[in-house]
């Protein structure tokens, strides 16, 4: 399940999943994604962190709440300590600074897919 509020990217992360040959859901807000039906069996959260409007971390909180146990990773366009540390707290799994370089975020999910 991917949730970014960027159109763009997330067509473009949506595009490199399904080469690898994966199903994705996608969606452009927390709204859309709580109210997937598929969310309890998703099996990667690829989450975008565009604060105030999307948090990343509260996303999880929420799909979390919602019985979404997947391991999850967050994209964000600049990696602090702070935000490294709020991430951790929150569950993730890892967190990916954008622009992603090489197969970065493909290698990411497959592993966590494959740990599921």
């Amino acid at each position: 399940m991917v949730v970014n509020d960027d159109e763009a990217v997330r067509e473009a992360i949506c595009f490199v999943l399904r080469l690898e040959g994966l199903e994705v859901c996608a969606h452009a807000d927390a709204t859309s994604a709580l109210a997937c039906p598929e969310l309890p069996a998703a099996h990667c959260l690829v989450l975008g962190d565009h604060p105030p409007v999307q948090d990343g971390c509260e996303l999880l909180r929420l799909l979390r709440a919602r019985n979404a146990a997947a391991p999850a990773i967050l994209l964000a366009g600049r990696v602090t300590p702070v935000l490294r540390a709020r991430a951790g707290v929150a569950g993730m799994a890892m967190v990916l600074e954008k622009p992603l370089l090489d197969n970065t975020l493909v290698e990411a999910v497959l592993a966590a897919v494959e740990d599921t």
